[in-house]
């Protein structure tokens, strides 16, 4: 009874709070501290107006978030020892969450409480809270009569139950889940399919497959409402002698010269709090971020005048709470951040603002199970010939029957993030996602981008009528169905900032600067098919038969120069103007092209140790000689003879180090095996990998390494264990036994340096 005193106080006292501070007061309570010793708990955005965070880290990740959604509540988790941790249940702070949030959801002190049948010791641990638990699964829910369901939400093994739990929330009911998102990102490429985020669907609540909590304690205190967080910045601020905004960010813009470092991180750190801010109070915070913004600079990164993380934490959260609200607020809330205008791209003020009707296919059609870095299971982007200026709301309308199916609204061409670079030469994020819920999506960008229409996997629609209103046309190029004239006449001349160029097998995402003086598109995208269709050859696929690929060009990448994936990546500098100009491609080819559409016809079933950045280069060599038409010695510096003369003696040198072995000593190895037998039984055991039922993939690497030795033998027709296993490929003795009835082949060009026979 005591307890329940308290705890209508608390409501009473909430009267003064927003509602979702008092949420947070009620499921926090008196705070403290949580320990989570080896866990690592995982994040969770926040994609509709009922919901918001309960836990964060001190950076701001979302550990554990509520929403209230038509008749019902939920509240999440993002590690399963939540629910699950004895650990965790012995800590005060954490308890107290998970038994409040119990509450909250089921409106009641001592709620009728429904748990999973992997979760029965937390049941027994309820039950001494005063708690009436029931234990059964959710097949069970219509038999039993509970106000709140718990459960971890990778145990929902069937996707009816998870369609069970959301009507369960519609109708009423309270789910408090749990789970570690990040565990589950490999199983689940389209994460909008994970059973907690299918639980969640309606109630704008998403594990992030991405995200992970910042290392070390999390400390849970009390929540102060909007108005406080701006009173105490204002204070601060006050301190500096300012009062109004524009001289209050100049003041600011100072803060690291005026300002003890102590000072300032507390005043980042009240600063971080308005991630928590909604309507009029969100707004006046804006207001003020965007004055900062533009005092200190304006923040404008460039390669010539990079950010530097860390250098200054101001710029540093900044450009954190820009990015955090330009990707979690409703359309139109978040304001043109200023370095738009420089990248993505300057929209011209007189662009007109369009409405756009047009067709899209409504079929995933994907890419081979397995490829190593291809992106394979990413959800494909359409082309729609529309830019969305920043800040500005662009509507897209699409079929009703599309709703919670997966299909998303992005714009912005490329979502690499840059937060694991030394520097920036752009905004580190600068792609929104929407996903459609309903027939009309809004969508809006601080950055401006590109826009195109996502479609999930298992989609299976024909084609399906897009309607865009509130964009800029921005270039757009389809091969076979673009009117060549027009394209030279009017097309290429579109205002937007960016252009797209796509064909059945390559879109091409590229600022639109590059491609005004392009006038035979035509051309250039049939090289560009011829690639991408000769590096399928190589693997024995049709490429008719799956997605077309997809290459984005971007002032700064997430990783090297370029990389590979849907899309590959590559900088604008030093390659744009290549892969627009079709005489160039085919005259010089390019190694880097060709080396990363390798890698998305990388097949893990067949990757030996440390070759991940050496078999893509077969598609660089079979590509540049079989559609180039270069010879491979004169391809790359590393292919020239003498190059490679060295490096094998060099690797042999003492005797072979098979740890050594990788990149392009181990390129030798396989280009030995061409070389002699052609390329005709490399793409005889591609095929083989690609037939393969899941149960007969290569188990482990030893089990990889034998049967690629051994697949590959038998498509020369000879006995290759002797050459692989004097490069020192650690083979079975099983392998000898598989191949007893081939010829070896013992004149090898590494024979000289075998120890002993095979």
């Amino acid at each position: 009874m005591k307890w329940f005193i308290t705890f209508s106080f608390v409501w009473m006292l909430a009267g003064e709070l927003h509602a979702e501070d008092s949420v947070r007061q009620l499921i926090i309570g008196e705070g403290g501290e949580i320990v989570f010793g080896n866990a690592v708990p995982g994040s969770i955005n926040i994609t509709g107006e009922r919901a918001f965070p309960l836990i964060e880290d001190d950076k701001g990740t979302i550990v554990a978030a509520a929403s209230e959604v038509e008749k019902g509540r939920a509240v999440a988790f993002t590690h399963g020892a939540f629910l699950k941790s004895a650990d965790l249940y012995g800590q005060p702070p954490a308890a107290r969450a998970v038994k409040n949030a119990i509450r909250w959801v089921g409106r009641s002190s001592t709620p009728s409480v429904g748990v999973h049948p992997k979760l029965k010791s937390f049941s027994v641990i309820l039950q001494k809270a005063g708690f009436q638990t029931h234990v059964f699964a959710v097949d069970e829910m219509k038999n039993h009569d509970v106000a709140v369901y718990c459960v971890v939400a990778n145990d929902l093994a069937q996707e009816v139950n998870s369609v069970r739990l959301s009507e369960f929330i519609n109708d009423g009911g309270g789910v408090v889940t749990a789970t570690t998102p990040w565990a589950f990102k490999e199983k689940f490429p389209d994460f909008s399919r994970f059973p907690g985020n299918r639980v969640l669907a309606a109630t704008g609540i998403q594990y992030n497959p991405d995200g992970y909590m910042a290392k070390g304690p999390i400390q849970l205190t009390g929540i102060s409402k909007g108005a406080e967080l701006l009173r105490v910045t204002q204070q601060a601020l006050a301190s500096l002698g300012v009062t109004d905004s524009e001289s209050a960010a100049r003041a600011l813009a100072a803060a690291d010269k005026d300002q003890s470092p102590e000072s300032l991180g507390a005043l980042i750190t009240k600063m971080r709090e308005a991630k928590r801010l909604r309507g009029t109070e969100l707004e006046s915070f804006l207001a003020a971020l965007r004055d900062l913004n533009e005092a200190i600079g304006p923040i404008i990164p460039t390669k010539v005048s990079p950010v530097v993380p860390g250098a200054d934490p101001l710029v540093d959260a900044i450009i954190e709470l820009e990015t955090f609200f330009n990707e979690n607020t409703p359309a139109g809330v978040m304001y043109a951040i200023p370095a738009a205008s420089d990248y993505p791209g300057h929209v011209p003020e007189d662009a007109e603002r369009i409405s756009k009707t047009f067709m899209i296919d409504g079929t995933y059609h994907g890419w081979l199970e397995g490829r190593l870095a291809g992106g394979w299971a990413a959800k494909e982007m359409r082309p729609t010939g529309i830019y969305a200026a920043p800040g500005e709301v662009i509507r897209v309308t699409l079929p009703a029957k599309l709703a919670g199916e997966g299909f998303e609204v992005v714009i912005g061409s490329y979502n690499g993030g840059l937060k694991n670079r030394n520097e920036w030469h752009r905004y580190p994020d600068w792609q929104v996602k929407v996903p459609v819920n309903s027939s009309t999506t809004e969508a809006s960008n601080g950055l401006g981008g590109i826009v195109t229409i996502r479609v999930p996997r298992e989609a299976n629609y024909d084609q399906l009528k897009v309607t865009v209103e509130g964009g800029v046309a921005a270039p757009i190029y389809v091969h076979g169905e673009t009117d060549l004239d027009q394209w030279k006449s009017e097309i290429r001349n579109y205002p937007g900032p960016w252009a797209e160029l796509a064909s059945d097998r390559m879109i091409i995402a590229i600022p639109s600067d590059y491609i005004r003086g392009l006038s035979d598109p035509d051309a250039l995208m049939e090289v560009w098919n011829g690639i991408i269709d000769t590096s399928a050859n190589l693997v024995g696929v049709d490429r008719s038969l799956y997605r077309a690929e997809r290459i984005v060009f971007d002032r700064q990448t997430a990783a090297g120069f370029m990389h590979s994936s849907y899309p590959v990546a590559a900088h604008l500098e030093g390659t744009a103007e290549l892969a627009v100009d079709a005489k160039r491609l085919m005259e010089e080819g390019s190694w880097g092209f060709f080396h990363e559409y390798g890698h998305n016809h990388q097949h893990n079933l067949w990757a030996l140790p440390r070759t991940v950045e050496t078999t893509c280069n077969l598609w660089s060599v079979y590509v540049y000689e079989e559609f180039i038409g270069t010879n491979r010695n004169e391809t790359h510096r590393a292919m020239r003879p003498l190059d490679r003369r060295q490096r094998i003696n060099a690797y042999f040198a003492g005797g072979p180090n098979f740890e050594e072995w990788g990149v392009w000593t181990a390129l030798e190895t396989y280009l030995m095996v061409q070389e002699k037998f052609g390329w005709g039984p490399f793409t005889k055991v591609f095929i083989e990998y690609n037939e393969l039922e899941k149960e007969e993939w290569p188990k482990g690497q030893q089990e990889i390494n034998d049967q690629w030795v051994i697949r590959l033998s038998k498509a020369c027709g000879m006995n290759l264990k002797p050459f692989w296993s004097t490069w020192g490929l650690p083979l079975s003795n099983s392998v000898s036994e598989e191949l007893k009835t081939l010829p070896v082949w013992e004149a090898h060009p590494v024979a000289r340096f075998a120890k002993s026979e095979f």
